[in-house]
């Protein structure tokens, strides 16, 4: 069943949960299923799995198959084997080529979202090295800052003092402004952090909205499925229905004659 994960990464694996973009836990050996609460517990029937257990109820969720019932091993996923018995038949070729076009467009929107997480995550890692590189080059100005303001305290002469002074002080100007420009760079770093983390909110809202708007579509096309069955199984009852006031409009004709 298809998922979505949210959380924090820490610097060093900021990009190691992108690496392949899809999930490589081992499946269990049966279709996808969803909880149906009309369709589910253990079948009361004769039929046994490889384990010689009940069978167990489940509904598909996924390919041309979604929304099918079958019934399949009811063990736990690490043991459980790959018996499977459809209970419903095959949908009509028309809902399985929407079904299997649906989860397309779903396989895309997916792959879609893994590639902008990884790019939005690069930039993010991106700007996290550049924001420690300024960090340390700050913590050096203000080392060579506090060596330049020492050495300007130690001078005894008044000459050599007056010079180193001067010196010093064109030195202490230069890293004032040298300081200014990073930490402008630092607040520019930040301020782009802080759209990107807007734009990841965004995403996770169109994201959510997606989501909701598959499951309708599939609740629609099920919806619908029921219904012509449904239609079906009146035109049989009517059918049946003028069959058996033929018979016995026959039967008045016999006694009649009689």
């Amino acid at each position: 069943m298809p998922s979505w994960s949210d959380g924090e990464s820490t610097d060093d694996s900021l990009l190691s949960e992108f690496d392949h973009g899809h999930n490589i836990s081992p499946r269990p050996p049966m279709p996808e299923s969803i909880l149906l609460h009309e369709f589910t517990g253990y079948e009361d029937c004769d039929m046994r799995c490889k384990h010689d257990m009940p069978m167990y109820r489940y509904v598909c969720f996924e390919g041309a198959n979604t929304g099918r019932r079958f019934l399949g091993c009811g063990c736990k996923e690490e043991v459980m084997c790959d018996t499977v018995h459809w209970v419903d038949h095959e949908w009509p070729c028309t809902l399985k080529k929407s079904l299997v076009k649906i989860w397309t467009m779903y396989e895309e929107e997916r792959d879609s979202r893994i590639h902008g997480n990884v790019e939005y995550a690069t930039k993010n890692y991106q700007l996290v090295l550049q924001k420690k590189e300024l960090e340390k080059k700050n913590l050096e100005l203000h080392k060579q800052l506090g060596d330049t303001l020492e050495y300007v305290a130690e001078a005894t002469s008044h000459e050599l003092e007056v010079a180193k002074r001067q010196e010093a002080e064109l030195q202490v100007a230069s890293l004032k402004e040298e300081k200014k420009k990073l930490e402008f760079e630092m607040a520019r770093r930040l301020k782009a952090e802080e759209d990107v983390a807007t734009l990841m909110e965004e995403k996770k809202k169109v994201e959510v909205e997606v989501a909701k708007r598959l499951q309708a579509e599939g609740i629609i096309a099920s919806l619908k499925e029921e219904k012509r069955q449904l239609e079906y199984y009146v035109a049989d009852l009517l059918k049946a229905h003028h069959a058996h006031k033929e018979k016995m409009k026959k039967i008045a004709e016999i006694c009649s004659l009689e």
